[in-house]
């Protein structure tokens, strides 16, 4: 399904998942949020039916349906669609939400959006939306950018509004008919890096443009072995999402929902 580029709600970089697709699978970030997504997800009893909304070039799809979900990609972009093809994404849907939602109200019994909210300008209205798309109690699994503190001139580059905490996701989700079933930080371990190479230099008033190359770089993608070391450094993480322990910072959000009220 085309959708016209002009009339999105989200703002997203044009080469974001071209630029993306050549490191995710060497990334330390994007696999030890799969980690983590997979192990809410049986911790939390997701049923096997599950929609990734602005899911990208299908590199948590990609997980979750190795673990055994039946992953539908929702995603507005035709090189991510692509990418997700060549990935073996059995489920794809090329269109909006805004597109979409008209032909299945009420019909989705789990759905997730990993950094997708940050980018969306009305976030009330998006989680709306959600609402709208599932059916009663339906689930939701999100991730966002933790603390404002931490705003930077990549954020910006990026195309994000804002960055989060949890207090503020909770008071967000339950104006749109969520109630929160789990909630916690991760990535504890990269917020001290993310200050002092992000933060710090643009308070200074450096600026750094985010290429392709810093992002590799930053991702460890280009160094397996550090990429491999990081993860060993979270490891801990996992099992703390997997016990329903609650992590008490880092540099993302992740948050379990479910939904209570019919907008």
């Amino acid at each position: 399904m085309e959708s016209n580029r002009e009339n999105w709600i989200v703002s997203y970089p044009d080469d974001g998942n071209s630029v993306c697709y050549e490191m995710e699978d060497m990334s330390f970030w994007y696999q030890h949020r799969n980690e983590c997504l997979v192990q809410a997800m049986k911790a939390n009893d997701f049923p096997a039916q599950f929609y990734d909304i602005g899911g990208g070039n299908g590199i948590t799809a990609q997980a979750m349906q190795n673990a055994g979900y039946e992953v539908t990609l929702l995603e507005p972009y035709r090189a991510g669609i692509d990418n997700a093809i060549k990935r073996g994404i059995k489920k794809t849907i090329h269109s909006t939400l805004e597109a979409y939602l008209p032909e299945a109200p009420g019909t989705v019994p789990a759905a997730g959006f990993f950094d997708v909210m940050e980018h969306i300008e009305d976030d009330h209205a998006f989680l709306k939306q959600i609402n709208s798309l599932l059916e009663e109690n339906g689930l939701i699994m999100l991730t966002v950018p933790a603390f404002q503190s931490l705003w930077s001139d990549n954020d910006e580059q990026l195309g994000h509004f804002r960055r989060y905490d949890l207090k503020q996701l909770e008071r967000k989700l339950a104006l749109a008919g969520f109630k929160i079933q789990y909630k916690s930080y991760f990535f504890s371990l990269v917020w001290l890096p993310m200050w002092l190479m992000r933060v710090l230099p643009n308070r200074l008033g450096k600026r750094k443009v985010n290429t392709p190359q810093k992002k590799k770089s930053e991702h460890m993608a280009g160094s397996p072995s550090t990429s491999r070391f990081l993860r060993s450094l979270l490891h801990w993480e996992i099992g703390a999402i997997r016990n329903k322990h609650i992590i008490p910072f880092g540099t993302s959000c992740l948050v379990i929902a479910k939904k209570t009220i019919s907008l």
